[in-house]
């Protein structure tokens, strides 16, 4: 077993295929692929599955790759603490966020003050950024309304409320105000499952024991947004995820006030990496400070 080969597994686990590994690595997908060959054939185990492209953690390997995680966390913060007079100087940090809205004057912020730190932001949703996560694919998030865990580092950064996007021509437009059960008959415009939104507002719903039938289903707010504009029905957004746009009013919802809490998390073994817990602290400083996260 040589260091080039957990390095060669450790990426291509990491970026779920072999060719983004070998880019990670700056090496080419054969050399990289060889690497991992070797490390099977010495120890007569298949680490992944390939699939069209994708590389795919077996048992075994998903058993080897928790270790490399924690010996390459390990291995980093022995070079940082070594080379401390150039900390943060170097780097690379994988951020994964639900949305722009939170993240980017954090991380422009972020970029600004460790210019030498590339930079890798992955979007989705509230879902798939817990597990980026915990899966180790990133390093930091910034999500919302986050499930605690003893794995995780979770500070809470704002607070938003939900607001109900209407057509300006509806009758519902002009309202000041509007409860879940006014909308119960309308065409409703939701988010994927998984989403927050999504979560937030199926939460609200059964709580109040309401019920609906019409609903359009779309996987980004960019779809929601414009499927409200040109008519196809009433949709949901959180108030920071508002845009200009003279088509569409949004209207508070009483139930929903203060329903999304925007976090930062990690795991708690990550935070002892300098450029996370640098992120993380930076992060921190935007708390409570809503306008800065718009």
């Amino acid at each position: 077993m040589r260091h080039s080969q957990l390095r060669a597994f450790d990426a291509v686990a990491r970026e779920g295929s072999f060719a983004k590994g070998a880019h990670l690595l700056s090496l080419s997908p054969p050399a990289v692929t060889i690497q991992v060959k070797s490390l099977e054939e010495s120890y007569g185990l298949t680490l992944f599955i390939r699939s069209g492209g994708k590389a795919i953690l077996t048992s075994d390997g998903q058993g080897l790759y928790d270790r490399t995680r924690r010996f390459f966390i390990e291995e980093e913060d022995i070079q940082n603490y070594l080379s401390a007079s150039s900390a943060l100087e170097k780097g690379h940090l994988k951020i994964a966020a639900d949305g722009p809205h939170a993240a980017l004057n954090i991380i422009a912020t972020f970029r600004e003050k460790y210019p030498g730190i590339k930079l890798t932001v992955m979007l989705g949703n509230a879902e798939t950024v817990r597990q980026d996560i915990l899966g180790q694919r990133a390093d930091v998030g910034i999500t919302a309304n986050c499930p605690e865990s003893d794995r995780l580092v979770i500070d809470e950064l704002s607070v938003q409320s939900m607001t109900a996007l209407i057509h300006k021509d509806h009758p519902l437009a002009a309202r000041k105000l509007l409860c879940l059960s006014d909308l119960m008959d309308e065409q409703l415009i939701l988010r994927e499952r998984g989403s927050n939104t999504r979560r937030v507002f199926e939460g609200a719903v059964k709580e109040l024991s309401l019920s609906y039938e019409n609903e359009l289903e779309l996987g980004s707010r960019e779809a929601v947004r414009e499927a409200v504009a040109v008519g196809l029905g009433i949709g949901f957004l959180f108030e920071h995820e508002i845009l200009g746009d003279n088509r569409t009013v949004a209207v508070p919802l009483k139930e929903l006030a203060n329903s999304n809490r925007d976090m930062v998390i990690c795991l708690k073994s990550q935070l002892k990496r300098r450029v996370v817990e640098a992120f993380v602290s930076l992060a921190r400083t935007f708390a409570g400070s809503s306008g800065a996260l718009r």
